[in-house]
């Protein structure tokens, strides 16, 4: 507006200049011209210009609709890995669903052969549903227990496992009863997840007094074990345990969505399954190898 007001000023000013009857000179007509241009100029910016507060607004809400763009696809991709890990635990579960049933006719030899043999048939599947990535460095190994004749007190002795850096099964680390996350696990019967084992008192809990290695502070920091629970035991068989060096790649919140740890409660549901099943087919067997037992006098046998 003041643009424009000035323009029309200076431009009628250029007439009052004009001698009284004469004509404008040359540097008069320049100098109407000049401010007709300027006063056209005022009146398009006063017409299209925003302030501003209009802008910065603008831009907030383009700014927030980015942001909400971006959470969304966000919560699509989520949604797809989820939907990943969870078909591969439904094809683990399925697959040892059929090796129990093949183990049946005829039973394998023990217990252990069973599950040593389900595990590595399904140990692919178990990496991807637990959501462990290439670039990880995770296990995953089922531990039973044993009695061990020099302490008298149960060990956890690894029976199989899957590991992004490879070692043999013996020298997997075995663990006593209350030491470390597995041992913890198997004596409370209850299944322990840490998020992330680097936190503030965690080590003193859960870390593995006089078991530890170099590299474990690298290695492991997220981890869950889970008790494998057997009817009409006393004590766990055994755990099944899991390791990332992710930190809150497993996780005890309440988020919603398909967690990492589940394939981990599904393998140890699945264990729990084998041994029930042997403990069957052993009292069954004891049964069929006693002797009938003795028919009293006057009564019908």
């Amino acid at each position: 507006m003041l643009v424009a007001g000035g323009a029309l000023a200076a431009g009628i000013a250029q007439f009052c200049t004009w001698p009284l009857g004469g004509k404008p000179d040359a540097a008069q007509l320049v100098g109407i011209i000049a401010t007709g241009i300027v006063f056209i100029g005022g009146l398009f910016i006063l017409l299209t210009e925003q302030d501003a507060a209009t802008a910065i607004k603008t831009a907030d809400e383009a700014l927030a609709k980015a942001e909400d763009l971006a959470a969304e696809a966000a919560t699509i991709e989520a949604f797809f890995d989820a939907n990943d890990r969870l078909s591969a635990t439904f094809q683990a579960a399925l697959s040892l669903r059929s090796a129990f049933e093949q183990a049946l006719n005829p039973t394998p030899a023990d217990v252990d052969m069973l599950i040593t043999t389900a595990f590595d048939t399904v140990k692919r599947q178990l990496a991807v549903a637990a959501g462990f990535r290439q670039s990880d460095r995770w296990t995953i190994g089922v531990y039973r227990s044993e009695l061990d004749a020099v302490t008298g007190r149960d060990q956890l002795r690894c029976l199989v496992h899957d590991r992004a850096i490879p070692c043999q099964v013996g020298q997997a680390r075995s663990w006593p009863e209350g030491v470390g996350i597995a041992g913890i696990a198997y004596t409370n019967r209850r299944e322990v997840v840490i998020p992330d084992l680097r936190a503030e008192g965690m080590q003193a809990i859960f870390g593995p007094q006089g078991f530890s290695n170099p590299f474990d502070a690298d290695r492991y920091i997220s981890m869950v074990s889970v008790p494998i629970l057997v009817a009409g035991r006393s004590k766990p068989w055994g755990v099944v345990n899991a390791t990332n060096d992710q930190a809150d790649h497993f996780s005890a919140d309440g988020r919603a969505g398909f967690k990492n740890d589940e394939p981990i409660r599904m393998l140890a549901a699945f264990c729990a399954l084998a041994v029930a099943m042997y403990d069957a087919v052993d009292k069954a067997r004891g049964a069929s190898s006693s002797p009938p037992a003795p028919v009293s006098s006057g009564s019908t046998p």
